[in-house]
């Protein structure tokens, strides 16, 4: 049955000459739709090519300076004093208490009277493996000289606090509401 069939093609292809000129300009269809297909090839691999030399003598003239050596100890000192300023502890419960007893201290050290504090639950970073993050309020009577002082030891301290808001009330019993963040390395020992 398949000779047949192959049998029957052959013979109208030896009888029919539109038959045979239909079938050679398929073929040169098909040949010139795969020419073209190649030369498109080969644009890419050339383009791919000439951006991966590109890139390869980039990388090496960076790899030629010797500046990376000093600059990867740079950042890796930074990195330790960084890691050095966030604050310790070994549960959620400890980081809270922590900061509470800095925020009550602070408060006493800069005679802020009639303060109201909300230390907030602790919530991981999820950004960062190991990071907590504990925010707090303050809410207290505002005196301009006070907070500027609270700020300025806010700010300079050692372990990692920032302010997030500071929002100031002035009529006849002015306010001034503070929300602080403090970052904790989770520590498991």
């Amino acid at each position: 049955m398949k000779n047949e069939a192959v049998s029957r093609v052959w013979n109208e292809w030896q009888q029919n000459p539109r038959f045979r000129l239909g079938g050679w300009l398929i073929l040169f269809i098909m040949l010139a739709y795969l020419l073209m297909l190649l030369s498109d090839w080969e644009k890419g691999f050339s383009a791919e090519y000439r951006e991966s030399a590109e890139r390869l003598a980039r990388l090496e003239l960076l790899a030629r300076q010797k500046e990376w050596i000093e600059r990867a100890d740079a950042a890796k000192a930074i990195s330790v004093q960084m890691e050095g300023r966030f604050w310790k502890a070994n549960s959620r419960g400890l980081a809270q208490a922590q900061v509470q007893i800095w925020l009550d201290n602070l408060l006493k050290n800069k005679d802020i009277q009639d303060a109201r504090t909300q230390v907030e639950p602790v919530r991981e970073m999820t950004e960062y493996e190991g990071i907590w993050q504990v925010a707090f309020r303050i809410e207290a009577p505002f005196e301009p000289y006070k907070l500027a002082d609270l700020l300025r030891t806010v700010e300079g301290s050692e372990q990692i606090v920032t302010v997030e808001q500071a929002d100031a009330v002035y009529n006849k019993n002015p306010r001034v509401t503070l929300v602080f963040k403090a970052y904790f390395q989770a520590s498991s020992g």
